[in-house]
């Protein structure tokens, strides 16, 4: 793996945790509403897709 592949998988994981703490904030802000709980985890699915596309067009970008 070159460094630009390291550098791209490490900004992809730093983006993963980032949204899992968005995530784990907004449910415990839910505060058991399960509007708010479904929300947030369909906000989460949302990052995640994004996240997996960002990296594969940066890949791609890359020459990778």
């Amino acid at each position: 793996m070159d460094i630009l592949e390291k550098a791209i998988e490490v900004a992809y994981k730093a983006h993963i945790s980032s949204l899992y703490k968005v995530l784990s904030q907004s449910l415990l802000s839910a505060n058991g509403d399960l509007n708010e709980i479904s929300a947030a985890e369909i906000r989460f699915k949302k990052g995640l897709d994004f996240a997996a596309d960002v990296r594969a067009k940066a890949k791609v970008v890359a020459g990778l």
